[in-house]
């Protein structure tokens, strides 16, 4: 029987209430003439007494709900961060002190975030006055600004901010026309645009410089439309380089990457990869424009259980680079970073084995696993799973079990657990790779399932 602290005082409370009830209930014929009470009696008030004391525990982990709720809302704004929808729409329900708070807190997150806004509106405004198609696009093809005009041309739903512009547009094509744009030095060039439903677009493309990506014009002969503008131009920014982590690097200033892979199965030391999704965060913020999301042919048949929860078939990996192919990529992502995932370990095994079988150089990485740090901050929990986790911290979930879904899930938990490990104490990258091994059940477990680091140490190494 494993009892925590927390626990022993909530038995040490409940023992003491049935001793009190029980003292109350002998002395009562001292005091009451004539009164003997049943034997049965005894047991009720026991029994009473304990129903009590599970409501008294009940209200008390409710409100300590509540409070890491709030916590949460706190954080998000501290870190620049709008406060989660699922948290404003729970505390508009409640009331009470701490609900005021919430409230108060949500109000000030929305004008903090409209104020930092304002010159996007402002470019917004122009963008929308103009006849001519404007879509930005960074250097890896996410579409991190467009306009009506453009929208309609790419296929409406298809193309929004965020997405991959080749969803509509021939990458070829544009591939070609954003690499001559580079060697102008600065100036627009003709191109011709080639969409996936065989239609082409004359365009003028225009290297975005520093920004990494490029301003593609549609001449307003080609199309008319009106709408609104969409833009997230931080989609251009990349994370900052930094030296390679070392156990004194400060959270707040580590370089990670979040990764994910989707397998053939759950056997690490047999199974393949069918799918890698990773994301670059720094400190706590997220680079959405520095992502990897690979399809990987396993070289076998991905079986119909594994279909099942990611969808990823073998007509979708045929074709696909083998993982011997794609390993350089995957290494160069991981060059200079601290691997972090759900249940890391596992991915990092299947990379491990995967080097093995095609020769392929590694060296262990740095990691932190989110279970294990979860499990460390909250050894009542007993819900680590990934869902479970985001609906607590009001995550929203998109893309699950694709492997870049996947990875940004996580990646939106782990800028969330960095202040909880700082306030703490826990600040560095050995202090948190520390903390994580307090969660022994899970680390046991890792250990039989051979995803421990201990695992992947030695022997294999080139």
């Amino acid at each position: 029987m494993n009892v925590r602290p927390g626990h022993i005082s909530t038995m040490v409370v409940g023992f003491a209430l049935v001793v009190l009830a029980l003292a109350v209930l002998a002395l009562l014929p001292h005091f009451v003439p004539g009164f003997s009470p049943p034997p049965w009696l005894a047991g009720l008030v026991a029994v009473g007494a304990w129903l009590a004391l599970i409501g008294i525990h009940e209200m008390a982990q409710s409100g300590l709900r509540e409070r890491r709720s709030l916590r949460s809302c706190l954080e998000a704004v501290a870190h620049g961060q709008a406060v989660p929808p699922t948290l404003v729409q729970h505390f508009d329900k409640q009331k009470g002190e701490l609900a005021d708070m919430a409230r108060l807190i949500g109000e000030i997150a929305d004008k903090r975030v409209i104020a930092g806004a304002k010159p996007d509106q402002r470019l917004a405004a122009v963008l929308r006055a103009l006849h001519d198609g404007v879509v930005v696009v960074t250097e890896t093809g996410l579409i991190s600004l467009i306009n009506g005009p453009a929208k309609a041309m790419l296929g409406g739903e298809r193309a929004a901010v965020g997405g991959s512009i080749f969803a509509s547009v021939d990458r070829e094509s544009l591939v070609a026309a954003t690499a001559r744009a580079q060697r102008t030095g600065g100036k627009p060039i003709e191109a011709g645009l080639a969409l996936l439903d065989g239609t082409v677009h004359s365009v003028q493309v225009l290297d975005f410089g520093e920004h990494r990506g490029a301003v593609i014009t549609i001449p307003s002969e080609e199309l008319h439309a009106t709408g609104e503008v969409e833009l997230a131009l931080d989609l251009h920014d990349a994370p900052p380089v930094a030296a390679s982590p070392v156990d004194d690097t400060l959270l707040a200033e580590l370089p990670v990457l979040v990764l994910d892979t989707e397998t053939t199965g759950l056997d690490a030391a047999r199974d393949s990869i069918v799918s890698v999704g990773a994301v670059r965060c720094h400190g706590t913020r997220i680079y959405r424009s520095t992502v990897l999301d690979l399809l990987v042919d396993p070289g076998r048949r991905i079986p119909a259980r594994a279909i099942a929860v990611h969808g990823i078939d073998d007509a979708m990996v045929t074709g696909k680079p083998s993982i011997a192919q794609v390993f350089p990529d995957i290494l160069a992502m991981m060059a200079g970073t601290v691997m972090v995932g759900h249940n890391i370990g596992f991915d990092l095994a299947l990379l491990h084995n995967a080097a093995v079988r095609t020769g392929q150089a590694w060296v262990p990485p740095p990691r932190l696993d989110i279970l294990l740090l979860a499990a460390a901050l909250n050894p009542d929990e007993t819900a680590l799973e990934l869902d479970h986790q985001a609906a607590r911290l009001g995550i929203n979930i998109s893309g699950r079990h694709t492997a870049l879904g996947d990875a940004l899930v996580t990646a939106e938990i782990w800028v969330r657990l960095v202040p909880q490990l700082e306030r703490q104490g826990i600040k560095t990258l050995g202090a948190a790779r520390a903390f994580s091994r307090q969660a022994r059940q899970q680390m046991e477990r890792h250990r039989e399932m051979g995803w421990d680091e201990d695992s992947q140490m030695g022997g294999n190494a080139r």
